[in-house]
C-alpha cells in the first residue's frame, strides 16, 4: 500500500514539473526572442548615445550655436536657452524618454499578444533610436530657439508655407518628451509641461489644444516621428484630441490612421499590457532629406552619419 502511494505521488509530481516545463518554455520562447532583439536595440540607443556626447550630430551642434546667440541677443532668456541646450546631449528630455520607453518594454510576456507589442515597440524605438532620424527631430529645438529670437535665428528644415508658422510658436508643443495634454477644470484641454518646462509658459504663454489645433503648427515630431516611431499611446491620444477639436489643420494624416487602425489603441508603450494586436506601420519618407531608416534590428552603424 504504501508502496503504491509512493508510485502515484511520484507520478503526479512528474506530471507537474512536466506541466511547469512545459509553461516555462512557452515564456522563454517570447523572452528569448524579445532579449535577443532588445539587446540590438540598446546598443543602437547608446551608439546614439555616444554620438550625442561626442557633438557629432550637426542639428546638436546648431542648438548649441543657436542657444549661445539667445543668450547674447536677450540675456533675460538664459534659463530657457541653456535648458534646451542640454537636448544636443544625452542629458535632455528627448534621449531621457527613449531610454524609458526601452527600459519599459516587457521581455518575459506569457502571450503572443504581450509578445507581438513588445516587438513593435522595440522596432519603435530603433527607429527612434537611429542617428539621421534623431538629428532630424532636433530641428524642433533648434527651431524653437530661432522663435525666440525675434527672427534673428533662421529656422531649418521647414517647408516654406510654414516658415511663418514655426517662427512664432514653440515646435516643442505636443511632443510627449517635454509634456502631455491634460484637461483642466472646465474639460479645456491644455498643454502641461514638463519640470524645468513649464517655463515656457512664462515665456510663451500657454497653449490650449483647441486654439492650437486652429493654426497650422509644423513640428518635425508632429509631421513625421510620431507616426514612424512615436508611441501607440501618444498616437492614440493625439488621433482622439483631433476628434475632440476638429480643424483644418489637424486632421489626423493617412499615415496616423494606418497607426491608429493597426495598433494604437494599446493603452501604453511603458510596460502596460496590449488590448489589441498588430505590426507597426510603414514608415513614411522623410522631407528633410534623409529617408527614414529600416525597422529591422540589424545594426548599420557604418551608413550612419550625423551629418
Amino acid at each position: 500500500m504504501s508502496h503504491f502511494n509512493s508510485s502515484k505521488l511520484f507520478s503526479l509530481l512528474w506530471q507537474t514539473l512536466v506541466i511547469i516545463l512545459v509553461l516555462s518554455g512557452c515564456g522563454n520562447r517570447y523572452e528569448a526572442e524579445l532579449r535577443e532583439s532588445y539587446v540590438r536595440v540598446q546598443s543602437n540607443v547608446n551608439f546614439l548615445k555616444g554620438q550625442l556626447d561626442n557633438r557629432q550630430l550637426s542639428n546638436a551642434l546648431l542648438i548649441d550655436s543657436y542657444a549661445t546667440s539667445l543668450i547674447q541677443q536677450k540675456p533675460e532668456l538664459t534659463d530657457v536657452a541653456r535648458l534646451l541646450k542640454q537636448e544636443a546631449t544625452s542629458k535632455g528630455n528627448a534621449f531621457a524618454a527613449l531610454e524609458k520607453r526601452l527600459k519599459d518594454v516587457i521581455l518575459n510576456p506569457t502571450d503572443e499578444e504581450t509578445a507581438s507589442f513588445s516587438r513593435q515597440e522595440l522596432t519603435l524605438i530603433n527607429t527612434a533610436a537611429d542617428t539621421l532620424e534623431y538629428n532630424n527631430s532636433l530641428a524642433d529645438v533648434v527651431n524653437t530657439l530661432a522663435s525666440l529670437s525675434d527672427g534673428q535665428l533662421p529656422v531649418i528644415n521647414v517647408p516654406i508655407s510654414h516658415k511663418a508658422g514655426v517662427q512664432s510658436s514653440n515646435a516643442l508643443v505636443g511632443n510627449p518628451s517635454y509634456g502631455h495634454w491634460q484637461q483642466d477644470s472646465g474639460g479645456r484641454s491644455f498643454w502641461a509641461w514638463y519640470g524645468m518646462y513649464s517655463m515656457f509658459n512664462n515665456v510663451m504663454g500657454r497653449n490650449y489644444y483647441d486654439s492650437w489645433s486652429s493654426r497650422p503648427h509644423y513640428s518635425y515630431y508632429g509631421n513625421y516621428g510620431r507616426n514612424r516611431w512615436g508611441s501607440n499611446r501618444d498616437v492614440a491620444r493625439n488621433n482622439n484630441l483631433s476628434r475632440r477639436y476638429p480643424s483644418r489643420y489637424n486632421k489626423p494624416t493617412s499615415a496616423a490612421k494606418t497607426r491608429y487602425a493597426s495598433g494604437a489603441r494599446r493603452t501604453s508603450s511603458y510596460g502596460a499590457r496590449p488590448s489589441t494586436g498588430g505590426k507597426p506601420a510603414t514608415s513614411r519618407k522623410s522631407s528633410y532629406g534623409s529617408s527614414s531608416r529600416s525597422s529591422s534590428f540589424s545594426s548599420s552603424r557604418g551608413f550612419r552619419s550625423g551629418k
